[in-house]
């Protein structure tokens, strides 16, 4: 998907496209179906590392 992914918060169901950082550990590993983490900061998403 380029530099996004689209990702569902797994609590509310809520869908949302996030850019995909540059040091972001695991990011060979993104497929539908993984599961990431990300933090919401300030009404900001950001994602964190792929579990």
């Amino acid at each position: 998907m380029g530099d996004s992914v689209q990702l569902m918060d797994s609590e509310t169901y809520e869908t949302f496209e996030l850019n995909i950082p540059e040091d972001l550990e695991g990011r060979d590993r993104l497929a539908p179906g993984v599961e990431v983490e990300y933090w919401r900061i300030m009404g900001r998403n950001k994602l964190v590392r792929v579990k």
